[in-house]
């Protein structure tokens, strides 16, 4: 668990963004940020993620050409001024609105900007769409939750053969129907968590991505999925830390007792995805792993 810089700016008014690669333990952060007082939206998804932001960052991405497994493309709205302008100030408009009280709750004169409690929000999208949230608050705290590539590759290939044994017996339903009528989506929507070594170059270019919109910003509390698991408490404890929220014994043990550390560097027990690792072990090193 690594704090690069001085994490400062008022609480209450500045979110607590988590960001990081789909499948890494965002979701575990946003559960323990919940619990530990910290507002992450009265519209959340199982996932622990806002709604509200769920359609903002789609809608960014969507302007952008890119695709949640496809986050490159977010850099080129980013890099293009107008546009980037353009959106800024969508998303202001979104956030300072009535609209706003979906994720709050609470229906305030300026929406979000009036927020008087710690809140923040979760969503893999953050990272790519980093640089639009700090253009509205500047201050804001970010936790970046970051995993081993092969586990996060393994994961996001399980999650996506169960979604595809879904979409194909969909289409062998409606397949007789297709005789006299087109079909107006596809099989499933992009393909690239299917298999191993896609769904790491996925992770890959996340982590890239990610990477380039943290450069040169302070105040970054980074965290490792697996300390996260083996190191519960000294883990959380930093977290508590980061977001001045006092420090509670009683909670510090619930957590705790949530945790599973067997899933911390969870391919190491599959001989595939040992020799998997080793073969695309100077990957891994850009980012600080091993095989």
């Amino acid at each position: 668990m690594t704090t690069i810089g001085q994490a400062d700016g008022p609480q209450g008014t500045n979110p607590i963004v988590v960001i990081g690669m789909h499948r890494s333990g965002t979701s575990l952060v946003s559960r323990l940020l919940d619990q530990s007082g910290v507002l992450m939206g009265k519209d959340l998804q199982s996932d622990h993620e806002s709604k509200f932001f769920i359609g903002l960052n789609k809608w960014i991405y969507s302007n952008a050409g890119a695709d949640w497994a496809r986050p490159s493309a977010v850099a080129e709205l980013v890099d293009f001024e107008p546009a980037r302008e353009n959106v800024e100030q969508y998303l202001r408009v979104r956030v300072s609105s009535r609209s706003s009280r979906k994720f709050s709750g609470r229906t305030l004169r300026n929406g979000l900007l009036d927020l008087d409690c710690p809140w923040g929000w979760k969503d893999p999208r953050n990272g790519p769409a980093l640089s639009f949230w700090q253009s509205i608050w500047p201050e804001m705290k970010i936790i970046r939750v970051v995993r081993h590539g092969v586990d996060v590759a393994a994961s996001l290939k399980n999650r996506s053969s169960r979604h595809w044994a879904h979409a194909s017996s969909r289409f062998e339903k409606w397949l007789p129907q297709y005789r006299w009528r087109s079909s107006k989506s596809p099989i499933r929507r992009g393909q690239r968590a299917a298999t191993l070594s896609n769904a790491f170059e996925f992770w890959a270019e996340q982590m890239s991505v990610e990477r380039a919109a943290l450069e040169g910003r302070d105040g970054i509390l980074e965290i490792r999925y697996e300390e996260l698991l083996t190191e519960p408490e000294a883990s959380l404890g930093n977290i508590l830390e980061y977001i001045s929220a006092p420090e509670d014994p009683n909670l510090l043990s619930i957590l705790t007792e949530s945790m599973d550390p067997s899933r911390a560097f969870a391919y190491k027990e599959d001989q595939d995805l040992r020799a998997f690792a080793e073969r695309n072990s100077e990957t891994l090193g850009k980012f600080g792993y091993g095989p």
